[in-house]
This record gives structure tokens, sequence and C-alpha cells, in this order.
């Protein structure tokens, strides 16, 4: 069939294609999905152009009788994070979805003087109301990799023979650094997993300081002795306690910026003051009230690590027992954090929140 007319059944099939391209997007994100430990960036759908395929089908060195021996008329892109992600999608592809293994391959694999495109490429039966002989392809690669495919597609080189020499080596040299800083990402991931999990026992043991940080607090946070003080501030505020941890890196910045920076800080300050934050919490509250209008009858339930908050206060307001001093110090810290813009309102906010306060047992120390 000359080309003229396959472009012309393209045009007569574009709506049905894009019908049949939307099903298998949403089939295949539902099948990502059947593995809630997978992190997908997207899934998108990608149709063939006319211009595209009216130069693939005037390539000389091919011949195509009928329009499904092309098989990328629809496309479907599958970018993930992480480059071992990659795999655990190709096995879920390859045991769920009818693969066509003898067009499918795996351009990740090259020559170590080939650079370019790399991904997972199927070939799969598109299957719904198209003939059987119609194929679609999926390509599963990382952001990297996607990122890598887009630039050389704007460069126009889609071919290692078409670089100019000059440019060859840099190429090359480019490549390899992207395939590097895939393996590093997948390597942190781990580090990161490792970390997490040894936390728990590495608090408890004590043996050495370990640095609050965004993983370390949420460990913390499993602590008795803040959970106990989280259960105890629900209590006074009649609310129940629920799952979500209070907004950690704003949690990180406030205790940072009160001198709490380790683990074990945190937990003998929740013990040596815990009388004191159960006492500030409903003074703090009236005054965030009348300030900013904060009441906990709008939450719904008391977020982990309140008591952490109180804490960075007492740690500022228990240095001094003069109230110059504490209204300084508290200052000091809304500038950090909240009005780093506004040094009035800060020590507005400092002084109306000493006076909240009041005496609650912070003896200078």
């Amino acid at each position: 069939m000359a080309y003229e007319a396959l472009l012309e059944q393209y045009d007569v099939l574009l709506s049905a294609l894009r019908a049949r391209g939307e099903a298998l997007v949403a089939e295949l994100t539902a099948l990502l999905a059947s593995d809630p430990t997978l992190k997908v960036h997207s899934v998108t759908l990608r149709l063939k152009s006319r211009e595209s395929l009216a130069q693939k089908l005037a390539r000389p060195d091919r011949s195509h009788r009928e329009l499904w021996t092309i098989t990328d008329l629809i496309g479907i892109r599958v970018i993930m994070y992480f480059e071992d992600a990659v795999d655990r999608v190709g096995g879920l592809v390859e045991s769920r979805l009818p693969v066509d293994f003898v067009h499918s391959s795996d351009k990740r694999r090259r020559e170590p003087t080939e650079f370019g495109y790399r991904s997972l490429h199927y070939v799969c039966r598109v299957g719904g109301d198209l003939p059987a002989s119609a194929r679609f392809e999926i390509q599963v690669r990382t952001v990297l990799e996607h990122a890598w495919a887009e630039i050389e597609h704007d460069l126009g080189y889609k071919a290692t023979e078409a670089v100019p020499a000059g440019v060859r080596r840099r190429l090359n040299r480019l490549a390899g650094l992207l395939e590097l800083a895939d393996q590093e990402f997948c390597a942190i991931r781990r580090d990161l997993e490792s970390y997490a999990a040894a936390l728990p026992a590495r608090i408890e043991a004590a043996a050495a300081p370990v640095q609050l940080d965004r993983l370390s607090l949420l460990a913390l946070l499993d602590c008795a002795e803040v959970k106990a003080l989280d259960r105890a501030i629900a209590l006074v505020l009649e609310k129940e306690l629920g799952d979500e941890p209070f907004y950690p890196d704003y949690l990180l910045k406030m205790l940072a910026s009160s001198g709490v920076r380790t683990v074990a800080e945190a937990r003998a300050g929740v013990e040596r003051h815990e009388d004191a934050i159960v006492a500030m919490v409903k003074p703090y509250f009236a005054f965030a009230w009348e300030t900013w209008q904060l009441s906990p009858d709008r939450m719904a339930r008391i977020f982990r690590g309140y008591s952490l908050f109180f804490l960075a206060h007492v740690e500022v307001l228990r240095t001094s027992a003069l109230r110059i001093d504490k209204t300084e110090r508290l200052a000091r810290l809304y500038r950090e954090l909240d009005y780093p813009d506004d040094a009035g309102t800060a020590h507005r906010v400092a002084s109306t929140l000493v006076d909240a306060f009041g005496d609650v047992g912070l003896d200078a120390r």
C-alpha cells in the first residue's frame, strides 16, 4: 500500500488511536498503583504525529505494506525516579501485558562508545477494537534518562555516527555522568533507608549523639517520653492525638534556634520540663487566639511532636529570669522563623507571649 494511502488510513483511525491510548494509560497507571512501593513520576500518552509517520513511511530502507507494521503509533512513557524501579516496572509489564518480545528491547544496554537514548522498550498488542496486529510501545526510564532523551531529540542527533567528532567525546562523558547520577541516587536512597532503620537502636543505645534531622526527628516522635507528653497536651486540649507530625521542617528550625540539636538533648528536655510544657499549653492558645485567631477548636486532632514545639519555647525562656531577656530571646526566635523582615512584629509577639506564659516554672539554669 502506498504511503499516502497509509497516511489517509491513519487520519481515519486517529480518534480511535487516541481513545485506546488513553484507556491503555489508565490500565497501566492502575497496574503500577498495585505496587504501593513504586514511586512513579508520570505516565503519559504520545501519539505519533502525522509528520513523523510520513517521514518513517517514506524512508527508502523500509517498506510498509500495512499501517500496523509501525509499532509506535501509540506510545506510552513511564517515567520513574530511580533506576532500580525501571526493572520493577518491567517485571509488572511482562507479567500482566501481552508483550511482543520479538520487537521489544532493552535500550539501556549500550557499547562503551555509544551514547544517547536509554530506555526499557516494550512493544505490546493494543487490543480493544483495533486489529489483532496493532501494537503500541511502552518506554520505561528514569527522570534523568528522560531529560537526556528530550535534549537529544532537540539537538537532532539520533545516531552516534551523525554527531560531529569534536562533540562526540563530550556527549559520551555527559552520558556517563548521567548514568553515574542515576546510580548515586539509588545508593543515596538505600543509605537513607539503612540510616532510618538503624535510628531506633542508635537512639536507645545513646552511644553517640544522633543529630536532629528529618529522619531522626520522626524516630524521636516515637520515643516513649515524647509520645506521653504529646498525649498529655492532647488531654489538656480535649482532643485526640493524631498520626500526622507537627510540620517537621519548621520544628527542626525551631529546635535548632533554641539550642536543641540532638535527639538526646530533646529527650532530656522533654523529661526535665514536662510540667512546664503542660502548663504552657492553655496560655499559649489563649495568646494564639488573640493574636492569630488560632484555636484548638478548629483542629481535628493534635499533631505528634507538639511537645517539642513547646520545648523550644521552654529552652529559650528558661535561660534568664529577666523579662527583658526572655522577650529579646523569644523575639530572635520569631524573627528567624516567622518574621524575618519584620523585627517590630516579632518583638510585639514575643512580648505578648512572655506575658501570657507568666510564671510556669521556667527557672533560669
